[in-house]
């Protein structure tokens, strides 16, 4: 059976979605931006003509190279690649195009989330100075479900698992008392203008340590920091589980705290 997901550099190609998932985002890509973009990935590390690319992206239809050298471009931006000194789509003058980054065929994120499920997600452990970062922490635990959620993944009602919590018990026997096999938790430290997010994933019945993760960055907007954590931590971990590299800290876009702080702070004083 054809791999629904390719490894393709630092990034992925998403063949049931058409796209190109880079930094935890999916790029949709124009059909025949696909149909280049996967001739050429097909083909590597092999050279392929202009004529055989457009031949497979507009078949019939009459088009100058222009479209193709437009087609090309694009794809070089939704890489993240760049014409002069390429690691993804090589220009061979005259001859057409070479994709040059390695190619590795990945099973899909959703046959490691049965691997995984149910799972519970626990709320972080708040560290951070004054501990006044609830509201960041069920954002981020929020987010977190829905991306699990979305790759496949059965999970514990965030509720649930937080009234269990609230009583006592430890991460393992929360996981074991609301029947997930596994268990997510972390905690948050927000500190002299500095974000840091650890996550650890156990097993509950071997209570083994599965993965486990850190982000260290400047604070920035706070809505971007629980989505683009939230998509690192779950691709980080079905990277894992697959045996890949998972998500680097610094391909998260760095965020600030310090406005929906006060802003909070306000709301709380005017009730």
């Amino acid at each position: 059976m054809e791999a629904r997901l390719m490894k393709i550099g630092e990034c992925q190609l998403d063949v049931g979605r058409h796209g190109v998932v880079r930094d935890g985002e999916l790029y949709r890509l124009e059909p025949r931006d696909y149909a280049v973009l996967r001739h050429l990935v097909d083909s590597a590390p092999n050279l392929v003509t202009t004529r055989a690319l457009m031949r497979r992206a507009w078949r019939s239809k009459v088009v100058g190279d222009n479209a193709l050298h437009q087609s090309i471009g694009r794809l070089r931006r939704v890489l993240g690649d760049n014409a002069r000194n390429p690691i993804y789509i090589q220009t061979l003058p005259k001859l057409g195009y070479q994709f040059i980054a390695p190619v590795t065929p990945l099973k899909d994120s959703s046959d490691y989330s049965e691997e995984i499920s149910p799972i519970a997600v626990l709320p972080f452990r708040d560290y951070s100075d004054g501990g006044n970062d609830a509201y960041v922490i069920d954002g981020l635990s929020f987010e977190i479900c829905h991306h699990l959620m979305q790759s496949g993944a059965q999970v514990v009602s965030l509720d649930r698992a937080a009234r269990v919590q609230r009583s006592g018990f430890t991460d393992l026997e929360v996981g074991g008392r609301v029947g997930a096999r596994t268990v997510l938790s972390g905690s948050l430290m927000v500190a002299d203008g500095r974000v840091r997010i650890t996550t650890v994933l156990c097993d509950v019945e071997t209570e083994r340590q599965l993965w486990s993760s850190k982000f260290d960055m400047q604070e920035t907007q706070i809505f971007e920091l629980h989505t683009q954590l939230a998509v690192a931590i779950v691709t980080g971990l079905f990277d894992k589980m697959g045996g890949r590299k998972g998500p680097r800290a610094s391909s998260i876009q760095r965020v600030s705290l310090t406005s929906l702080r006060d802003e909070r702070e306000l709301q709380r004083r005017a009730t």
